[in-house]
């Protein structure tokens, strides 16, 4: 089937308009330095860091997979919070969940500690950060975490 007047005319249109669009392109086109070796890539980061030969510290153990981050307790008389998975009790098993708390506020720098709704266990070592008490927390549980 040939193309009708009308079919030959949308086309010439639609080509006018491709060109100029084409004509214009450059302008909004980002720059590249073709010597960077970041290509597409993040600003900051170069392909291939991550397999560095520099060693990168890894949480294993269950006290790892047990206590998943600490942050800034929102409840009064407390400082730090460790949220709890909510595979603790299986992980642990039931005797070893029920004594997550205990273990964790037997620490020589907690002050105290609470739970909140089984799964966030607030506690007060006000000398701490936050990575500290995670440490030592996951040591409790299980000594192999580091």
């Amino acid at each position: 089937m040939a193309p009708s007047r009308r079919d030959s005319a949308g086309d010439g249109l639609l080509a006018t308009l491709a060109r100029g669009l084409e004509r214009g392109a450059g302008r909004f086109t980002p720059a590249r330095d073709r010597d960077d070796d970041q290509g597409s890539s993040l600003p900051g980061r170069r392909p291939g860091a991550g397999l560095a030969a520099a060693s990168q510290s890894v949480e294993r153990g269950s006290g790892a997979a047990v206590l998943l981050d600490c942050g800034t307790s929102r409840r009064e008389g407390f400082t730090h919070v460790l949220l709890v998975s909510p595979s603790a009790e299986a992980i642990l098993g039931s005797h070893g969940a029920e004594q997550l708390g205990a273990r964790v506020g037997a620490l020589a720098m907690v002050e105290d500690w609470a739970w909140e709704h089984g799964d966030h266990l607030h506690v007060r070592c006000p000398e701490m950060a936050h990575a500290q008490v995670l440490a030592a927390a996951r040591r409790a549980i299980d000594p192999a975490s580091r």
